[in-house]
């Protein structure tokens, strides 16, 4: 029809995805929480984090837990500290579910026990360590209980690509999930930027679910494929990624203004009007072909790194966990 060839113009014709560095993706972040101390006299960066790593681990595994596991510096800490438990005995039969193959690498190099969702029916607690995180408008540095929280898991491609679905089905099997983030600053703005998305992987079944993404989200936010090697153009370049078991591939919904190039000030945009991370999930996974996005809406604590960038009074806290009320 008309119409898909219209959309499918648009996503042949997309700009380069502009792959956002770590320390981009932190300026940007709208960070809460836990905030490790970062006086002259104190500990250095990495120590902040591993303090931070340190309590999340301490306060919310328990012996016999499964404990799903993301990849990052922070998820390296926290499967360090598994394995210091273990050994001196004040944790037993723990095992980690990795969310991929990176998370996985990283626990068997910490020397931690791993065990495959297939045969874990309940996951103690997930922890991962998310590009991007909020506790929202009403987020008060005094308050120790926030309403609610959102991230965003998924956006670095490498070393590897991220195994969405897979870190969806620990999280579906997860009772308690705690977020980990490396910085605490005043807040920037908005959670928003861009959204991984798994999609079926067949030849013509991507497209189709990538052109119904595309008008779904029409002035709101680009559609862009992941190639196998960064920098691809908007179809994936030369040779689109897809996941090693073939099921899946990758596109990132990047909400910009056209006008600017950045991205919104509202964070999320929907049909022209400002939209909340909870809004765009919705609406994403209504989407014929979509499997599964990487906006979690659903945890139980952030424990933030702070010390770091414009921390204000923070920087003079220890460790400090932020809860999410249950709803």
């Amino acid at each position: 029809s008309s119409s898909s060839s219209s959309s499918s113009t648009r996503l042949r014709h997309h700009r380069l995805v502009r792959s956002s560095s770590s320390s981009t993706r932190r300026r940007r972040r709208r960070l809460v929480a836990v905030a490790s101390s970062s006086s002259a006299s104190d500990a250095s960066f990495e120590d902040a984090l591993r303090a931070a790593a340190n309590r999340a681990i301490d306060a919310h595994v328990e012996s016999g837990d499964r404990v799903g596991i993301g990849h990052g510096a922070m998820t390296s800490m926290a499967l360090d500290r598994i394995h210091e438990r273990l050994n001196d005995e004040s944790l037993t039969d723990v095992a980690v579910v990795p969310t991929g193959t990176l998370a996985a690498k990283e626990a068997a190099i910490a020397g931690v026990p791993i065990q495959s969702s297939d045969f874990a029916k309940v996951v103690d607690v997930t922890i991962l360590e998310p590009d991007e995180v909020s506790c929202g408008e009403g987020w008060d540095d005094d308050d120790a209980v926030v309403d609610g929280v959102v991230a965003i898991v998924g956006r670095a491609q490498k070393p590897v690509q991220p195994n969405l679905p897979l870190t969806r089905e620990v999280l579906d099997k997860s009772r308690k999930v705690i977020l980990l983030t490396d910085a605490l600053q005043d807040a920037i703005g908005p959670i928003g930027g861009s959204v991984p998305v798994a999609i079926v992987a067949g030849a013509d079944a991507w497209e189709e679910c990538a052109e119904e993404l595309d008008d779904l989200l029409l002035g709101d936010a680009e559609v862009w494929r992941r190639g196998a090697e960064e920098g691809a153009n908007p179809r994936g370049g030369k040779v689109p990624y897809v996941s090693p078991d073939g099921s899946h591939t990758i596109v990132d919904l990047i909400f910009e203004n056209p006008l600017t190039k950045r991205r919104w000030d509202d964070g999320f945009v929907l049909f022209g009007k400002p939209a909340s991370a909870y809004q765009v999930a919705e609406e994403v996974s209504g989407v014929d072909g979509v499997l599964c996005h990487g906006v979690v809406t659903s945890a139980d604590a952030v424990v933030v790194a702070a010390g770091v960038g414009n921390a204000g009074d923070g920087a003079a806290r220890g460790p400090r966990e932020i809860t999410v009320k249950k709803r």
